[in-house]
């Protein structure tokens, strides 16, 4: 099954309106600019991975949900990629960087003891 944009955009609609956000709202939630979700949800532009990730925490549906590529809205750690999480714990990692509560050295330190761990946190 291959990604649907058209869906993707759809989905995004509804979601947005069962939660009751306008793309304002959703925008500042996800970190993005409104004009952005708004291409979005016409499908002139196609989400980056980090981005669809934070929606669908958001929503608290899975990527694979909104992606159009499940039918099941299900959440469950167990059914989601836990290689792209930790992926993307490790990329926003660097992003907290402008935050006083860890320091940059801090930051890289999780960041290899996550990758070096890999293996022993996909099996848990």
């Amino acid at each position: 099954m291959d990604f649907d944009l058209e869906k993707f955009s759809y989905r995004l609609i509804v979601l947005m309106e069962d939660f009751n956000l306008t793309q304002v709202d959703l925008a500042q939630k996800v970190g993005i600019s409104n004009v952005t979700i708004s291409r979005y949800l016409s499908g002139d532009r196609v989400p980056r991975l980090d981005v669809i990730a934070r929606m669908a925490s958001v929503f608290d549906v899975s990527i694979d949900y909104l992606l159009g590529l499940s039918n099941s809205k299900d959440n469950n750690p167990e059914n989601n990629n836990t290689d792209v999480d930790i992926a993307l714990l490790a990329k926003n990692l660097f992003g907290l960087n402008g935050n006083a509560h860890l320091s940059k050295i801090q930051i890289d330190l999780i960041r290899k003891l996550l990758l070096a761990n890999k293996d022993f946190i996909l099996s848990a």
